[in-house]
């Protein structure tokens, strides 16, 4: 059940406005008489705050793994420093950096049994994580210390579950974003409502680069392009999942594969996007291409979760655009997914302290006002309205995240093994570079990927 979030605040203060207003027009006399009233809600709201905390002062050390930014390494640091105030005898060890490099350790840990106690990982690895063994623990087993009623329920039931078992939470909400300034599309004569479709974005791209030979209308790499928006053009095409999960079978055509192909090579043959080349030294990190910072590129596309503070400085005119569509689309393709879940190690020697922390991370009003989103917007009721309230979610990612939450795809290539993301991105790069054409580049990714795919199956 997808439910925007803005809505989600405004019932939110519809109702508590309402709560008030009954207040002042009279309490029932029971509750005027309880002088406890005050003290025992106080002691309620405590009581959820560090619900499952331990008495216990046997010391415990609890690794917490995570990739992100330097904002989300220091707003973590600092609930875990919050916790284990709270908590004397917990230590909790940060291992933390960047993504590159990431995926590789934690398989390889997971593998040999020396993963962290707490994992941050992608939803779309779960495939290959979990054919690893059973390496997270069932979060259901902890209910009593870890409380996910504040959650879109039917978001962590499309996301949190694998083989019937909760085995991670999301760490927020998060919508593909087509961040767009508008400011450069109205110098090069494009109006950003007429970007409908893929081919009116392919004119759109034309006019910018007539416009001024330095400027392009798309920002992005060459990763960002074959392992995320190369599936939501699928799911364009095709209305499903690039692989079907249950029999491990391909869900599109050759010629389904040669459409979206083909869009690709237009984007690079009719200069929508920078050269490859020019482009490659800013994979993963497109805030930092100088074209992005002196406003030479008009739409930059990525994850709401990925667009920090000091992402853009074009605040009076940015929006976050529709994701353009064929215009026989058989869904949107918008990313609709969590940013990061967290799971916990089934190697864990303390998982009910763990699942402990992981309360005191999502639930924790002091946390909440800690961690704001810098794993995009939260993904509890609580967690959005005080981020609302405070400022701290930017207009144009909720925008996005709201765009996502309404019509994202069903179709999120969570299940997708590895091997068949770095075939599909091998390819891409090929197109990039004009290193074949799309036809024999088309034959020979199936030829790899039907290869792969039998392999597998075995």
């Amino acid at each position: 059940m997808k439910k925007k979030y803005l809505a989600m605040l405004m019932t939110a203060t519809i109702a508590m406005s309402t709560v008030l207003a009954t207040v002042g027009c009279g309490a029932d006399s029971s509750d005027a008489a309880d002088p406890n009233a005050s003290q025992e809600s106080s002691t309620d709201e405590q009581s959820a705050d560090n619900a499952g905390s331990k008495d216990d002062s046997e010391p415990v050390t609890l690794r917490f793994m995570w990739w992100g930014d330097d904002v989300r390494h220091q707003a973590t640091l600092d609930v875990i420093e919050q916790y284990e105030k709270d908590h004397p005898n917990v230590t909790i060890e940060a291992e933390y950096g960047g993504y590159d490099g990431y995926f590789e350790k934690l398989t390889t840990q997971l593998s040999g049994g020396t993963a962290a106690d707490i994992i941050q990982y992608n939803a779309n690895t779960v495939s290959d994580l979990m054919a690893i063994g059973d390496v997270f623990v069932n979060l259901e087993d902890y209910k009593d210390v870890l409380d996910t009623s504040d959650f879109d329920q039917g978001f962590i039931e499309n996301f949190s579950y694998y083989d019937g078992k909760m085995i991670a939470l999301p760490t927020g909400i998060n919508g593909g974003i087509w961040l767009t300034n508008t400011a450069l599309l109205q110098e090069a004569g494009v109006d950003a409502d007429s970007i409908k479709t893929w081919d009116d974005f392919i004119e759109a791209g034309k006019a910018v680069h007539q416009y001024n030979d330095e400027c392009y209308l798309f920002n992005i790499d060459i990763e960002t392009l074959g392992k995320e928006l190369l599936g939501s053009i699928m799911a364009q095409i095709t209305g499903n999942d690039l692989i079907d999960k249950d029999t491990m079978k391909l869900n599109f055509t050759k010629d389904d594969l040669q459409r979206a192909f083909n869009l690709i090579h237009e984007m690079y043959a009719n200069d929508v996007v920078e050269p490859a080349a020019d482009s490659a030294p800013y994979a993963l990190k497109l805030s930092t291409n100088p074209k992005w910072i002196n406003h030479q590129l008009a739409i930059a596309y990525g994850a709401t979760s990925n667009v920090f503070d000091g992402y853009y400085d074009f605040k009076d005119t940015a929006i976050a655009l529709d994701m353009p569509e064929f215009e026989d689309a058989k869904e949107s393709g918008i990313l609709y997914v969590p940013p990061q879940m967290l799971a916990i190690s089934s190697k864990c020697e303390h998982p009910e302290i763990a699942a402990d922390f992981l309360n005191y991370f999502y639930n924790n009003e002091t946390a909440i006002n800690t961690l704001k989103t810098c794993r995009s917007i939260p993904p509890t009721s609580q967690g959005q309205k005080i981020c609302e309230e405070n400022g701290y979610a930017d207009p144009v990612i909720v925008s996005a995240v709201n765009k996502a939450s309404e019509t994202g795809t069903i179709h999120q290539n969570l299940y997708t093994p590895a091997e068949m993301v770095e075939i599909l991105q091998d390819a891409v790069e090929k197109i990039a570079y004009d290193q074949g054409d799309v036809e024999s580049i088309t034959a020979d990714t199936m030829n790899l990927l039907e290869e792969t795919l039998s392999r597998l199956q075995n």
